[in-house]
């Protein structure tokens, strides 16, 4: 009789186990992919007179525009510079950073403070979306 309760036990805990590893498989894939991003983002070099100004701030989850389900990755940085906003958008419209899924190029967003004309601060967010492959948090 005890070998039954551990035979039940089985049919009960393996179905279980496979479920959440059948959930939490894209959820560890698609974190790993923010991660990847991230540090892509973070290798590219800022402009020169230019530092980061606090911690860079990463995020993901559902995209919040368009049809269907897509996951939405964003990496922001806020930075202080001496250069115009043209010599930022040129440094950054250089910037071939490979998105999450490293099929595409990340879209770049740049938003300077009112007193940026000569210098100042920007905000450079690099985003990009990708099918959600079973992650819950974008469905």
């Amino acid at each position: 009789m005890q070998n039954l309760g551990g035979c039940l036990a089985a049919v009960v805990i393996v179905p279980l186990i496979g479920l959440f590893f059948l959930i939490m498989i894209p959820v560890w894939r698609d974190d790993a992919r923010l991660d990847d991003f991230h540090a892509r983002v973070l290798a590219y070099p800022v402009p020169p007179e230019t530092r980061v100004k606090g911690d860079s701030d990463a995020t993901f989850g559902k995209n919040s525009g368009g049809s269907g389900d897509y996951c939405a990755y964003s990496v922001r940085l806020v930075l202080e510079t001496r250069l115009s906003q043209k010599e930022i958008h040129a440094h950054y419209g250089r910037a071939a950073i490979a998105g999450p899924d490293n099929r595409s190029r990340a879209q770049v967003d740049l938003r300077f403070s009112e007193d940026s004309g000569n210098g100042g601060d920007v905000t450079v967010e690099f985003h990009d979306i990708t099918p959600s492959d079973w992650d819950w948090r974008c469905t």
